[in-house]
């Protein structure tokens, strides 16, 4: 990576970033951190699709989350962005044809043997350290790789966003150490929320993920901005379901196991959490995100 690309990398890591609650942590004063709410909220109110996604009543009449794509055009429907819109979760099974799905594996087997990277990384993996009880590689690379994979990027990009946007993409391999049982971990399994603005993920599973495997679980409608999700922000202290005003969100929760080759989608404003592995378990997930790429300056403007 030459020295222009780095400094890029690093002003869309550090400056450009999507905010997150870091303004809220070194900011104690309700009165600031409502102000800076108001700021950034008033902003994302002007981008159309935010409104329909984000800033939109809660509909109870839908509530499937879980489809199935049945053709080779891969196209995501009105019936499931609906769904999305309602519940910031949506669930694609049999998402990938075969051949990439088998590629995708190839990326995965470097990751388990931890030993050559030959595949196509952006940098070489390595164990990110999140976690006592968990060994974790993860390795970053390019969209470009994959072709369905981009194309559903794409779409739920251009239909969140506005515009296509690129992610940066993580392949992520956990493996539970042997007799060791995992202690819960803020900011990834306790219920909480990633940032205070209207954004996505999107995760693949080339496996199937059962309850044992650390499956990710959701508070449907969670991401719906409102009074109470300004007043949670407002007044929290650790920005997770420990929080005296996360008893506002009392609605269903959906744990997501899913069959092999299943892709979902996320609005990680809303509550979630990596549920904690029961057992010597392992588990394989793609994370695409886009918070650097759609940064403060797509929100301002």
């Amino acid at each position: 990576m030459n020295l222009i690309n780095k400094i890029k990398n690093y002003i869309n890591r550090r400056v450009l970033r999507t905010p997150g609650v870091e303004f809220f942590i070194k900011n104690k004063d309700l009165n600031l951190r409502k102000k800076h709410l108001d700021f950034w909220l008033d902003k994302s109110r002007k981008n159309k699709s935010f409104k329909k996604y984000f800033f939109s009543e809660i509909t109870h009449n839908i509530s499937e989350t879980n489809f199935k794509i049945y053709n080779d055009n891969y196209k995501i429907t009105d019936e499931m962005f609906s769904s999305l819109s309602n519940n910031g979760l949506l669930i694609i099974e049999n998402a990938l044809p075969q051949k990439e799905r088998s590629k995708i594996l190839e990326y995965f087997d470097e990751l388990k043997k931890n030993d050559k990277f030959e595949k196509n990384w952006l940098k070489k993996p390595f164990n990110p350290k999140f976690f006592d009880e968990v060994n974790e590689i993860m390795g970053p690379t390019s969209i470009y790789n994959f072709r369905v994979l981009n194309e559903y990027s794409s779409q739920f990009s251009k239909e969140i966003y506005g515009k296509i946007v690129e992610p940066t993409v993580e392949f992520r391999y956990l493996k539970q150490k042997e007799n060791s049982k995992e202690k819960k971990t803020k900011g990834a399994t306790y219920l909480h929320s990633d940032r205070f603005l209207p954004h996505f993920k999107l995760y693949y599973a080339p496996h199937e993920i059962t309850i044992e495997d650390a499956p990710l679980e959701y508070v449907l409608s969670s991401h719906k901005i409102n009074n109470n999700f300004v007043n949670f922000y407002v007044n929290s202290e650790n920005f997770d379901e420990t929080d005296k005003e996360f008893k506002n969100f009392n609605f269903e929760k959906k744990i997501v196991c899913v069959p092999e080759n299943t892709l979902y989608v996320v609005f990680t404003n809303g509550f979630h959490k990596r549920s904690q592995f029961n057992g010597n378990s392992e588990r394989s997930l793609i994370f695409l995100q886009y918070v650097e790429r759609f940064n403060k300056f797509d929100y301002l403007f």
